[in-house]
């Protein structure tokens, strides 16, 4: 490498960099608990604030989540895509919840701007790829995500589909075994980090292959992407499975009944063509600078005189035809299609599949073919990214809000009662939302029983019992009927639903001891766990083998 080059690509990199940090500035430019407006709130601040915890416990795999709802406790991360707050506990536990959000922020938006500077500029130049990666992350949608939904796992999810795109095309045009190896690693990273967005992504991928399949008519490179997506769903099974296999044990159907039901969130065909403005309530468009930068390239490449390579043609019209696709399934016309397949219905909301749309037009409108005038060029991509992001500042504006602050520890999400679902989706089934004060703070005892010195700590609940005859105690934290395990100095009593779905434990008479009431993992998700490991080590395997054969 010259130092022209290593120039070139430090300068592309500053520039995905201070795109990124424009773009979660939210989260640096105030105080350590300022929380701007946004659907969520400082909801990921309090998941994180758990997720931490649960893993400075010894959870590495966190499912049970004992603060939330006032010290009731909640079964969230056996439903809810951890792979955000994995990302975001890289980050040192000294920097704060909202500080580590906005660098987790950072991370995430470099590396969609890396990989789709990378899938464009290995067939159109970097200037190119530098066009098309500026596009992704000062698109209306990214910026939407920030500071209108503040949904930052779909985000994330938004600017990995890239690098499992890169990874893709890689492997189809030169089979070799680290595109394999990124691709099985990414698009299981996909899955654990927004399965929505993995649900259409998987679909778009095996669209991809077929085309291939029909253009080049090579079968190998198609099986063996399909593998490595095959591993790549194994790798994510310790998620999914619980997800899967334990979804009767919570009410999820609340989620996506009333204001949340899929056939109340269609939009119009023309909608990603509208101009932003403030008064939108929900921000669906590509921008002017996106939508005319598809146009252009598609007639230029078109009007072009040599006949274009088959890469350069077949990454437009993949991304041209696989974008009007996706757009018409957020549509209306495609409601028979939706309420047919329920797994499509897991989607909640027909606009989301605009993440997908946007990183198909942030890539499709990088296929600038080089010019005769290079020079001219490069200073018409520089002022193109100067106009997205003059369009940009509108979709990333934000305003702190006065009322709210983020909380610092899990006492103070104890004593907000903090609740991360919105329609009680993720409670046990059978609980009680609302418990009386008195059942929610101390234990109860049953007639002849005895309690001394209860104390609750994250996966466990203990303290001692006394008893004169069958008995019973009711702890201040809710029933899960898998997980839990109850104790009294080793010997196992019967735990059940109480009042109000309560933990409620069986005790013979003549129990003197301590009580022990312990979560571990649910039987799925150590399944799961099971199945990851197989398929990490068998993929290590594989690909040591691949490479000594190739040796």
């Amino acid at each position: 490498m010259n130092r022209r080059n290593g120039f070139s690509i430090a300068g592309n990199v500053l520039l995905g960099m201070l795109l990124a940090c424009w773009l979660a500035r939210a989260y640096f430019l105030h105080s350590p608990q300022q929380v701007h407006v946004n659907d969520e709130g400082y909801s990921y601040a309090g998941r994180l604030i758990e997720f931490r915890n649960l893993l400075g416990n010894g959870y590495v795999s966190p499912q049970w989540c004992m603060h939330f709802r006032g010290g009731l406790g909640s079964p969230y991360f056996s439903y809810y895509q951890p792979g955000f707050f994995y990302a975001a506990s890289l980050v040192p536990w000294w920097v704060s919840p909202l500080r580590a959000l906005g660098v987790t922020v950072v991370g995430f938006g470099l590396l969609g701007y890396l990989a789709t500077a990378g899938l464009v500029g290995r067939w159109f130049g970097r200037t190119s790829g530098l066009l098309a990666g500026s596009g992704l992350l000062l698109s209306v949608y990214a910026g939407n995500e920030i500071s209108f939904r503040g949904d930052l796992s779909e985000f994330a999810a938004m600017m990995t589909l890239p690098v499992v795109l890169w990874a893709l095309a890689g492997w189809l045009e030169h089979e070799r075994l680290r595109y394999a190896a990124c691709l099985a690693l990414t698009s299981g990273a996909l899955i654990v980090l927004h399965p929505a967005v993995a649900l259409i992504g998987f679909v778009l991928f095996a669209v991809a292959l077929a085309a291939f399949l029909l253009a080049a008519r090579r079968l190998r490179p198609v099986l063996g992407a399909a593998t490595a997506l095959g591993f790549g769903a194994a790798l994510a099974a310790f998620y999914w499975l619980p997800v899967f296999f334990e979804w009767d044990l919570v009410a999820p159907d609340k989620a996506f009944t009333d204001f949340y039901h899929y056939s109340k969130h269609f939009v119009g065909p023309l909608a990603i063509l509208d101009p932003w403005h403030r008064h939108m309530t929900l921000p669906l468009t590509l921008g002017p600078v996106l939508v005319g930068l598809v146009f252009f390239n598609t007639f230029a490449m078109l009007l072009r005189r040599e006949k274009p390579t088959p890469w350069r043609r077949g990454l437009l019209l993949f991304c041209l035809v696989a974008g009007v696709l996706l757009t018409l399934l957020m549509t209306r016309c495609s409601a028979p299609l939706w309420a047919r397949l329920s797994l499509l219905q897991r989607l909640q909301f027909p606009w989301r599949i605009m993440s997908l749309v946007t990183v198909l037009a942030a890539v499709a409108a990088g296929c600038m073919v080089p010019w005769r005038r290079e020079r001219l060029r490069a200073a018409v991509v520089g002022m193109l990214v100067a106009a997205m992001g003059v369009f940009a500042y509108g979709p990333t504006s934000y305003r702190l809000d006065p009322d709210t602050s983020a909380p610092a520890n899990v006492a103070e999400l104890m004593r907000r009662n903090f609740v991360p679902d919105l329609r009680d989706e993720w409670l046990p089934r059978g609980a009680a939302r609302k418990v009386p004060q008195a059942e929610r703070t101390r234990p109860s005892a049953g007639p002849g029983c005895r309690i001394e010195g209860f104390r609750p700590t994250q996966g466990r609940l203990s303290c001692r019992v006394t008893t004169d005859r069958p008995s019973h105690v009711v702890l201040p934290h809710y029933y899960f009927p898998v997980g839990w395990q109850a104790e009294v100095d080793g010997a196992s009593v019967p735990l059940v639903r109480g009042p109000h779905g309560l933990m409620q434990i069986e005790l013979p008479p003549k129990t003197a001891g301590r009580l022990q009431v312990c979560f571990s993992h649910t039987p799925m998700r150590r399944r799961g766990l099971w199945i990851s490991a197989t398929a990490l080590l068998l993929g290590g395997l594989l690909c040591a083998i691949c490479r000594r054969r190739r040796r």
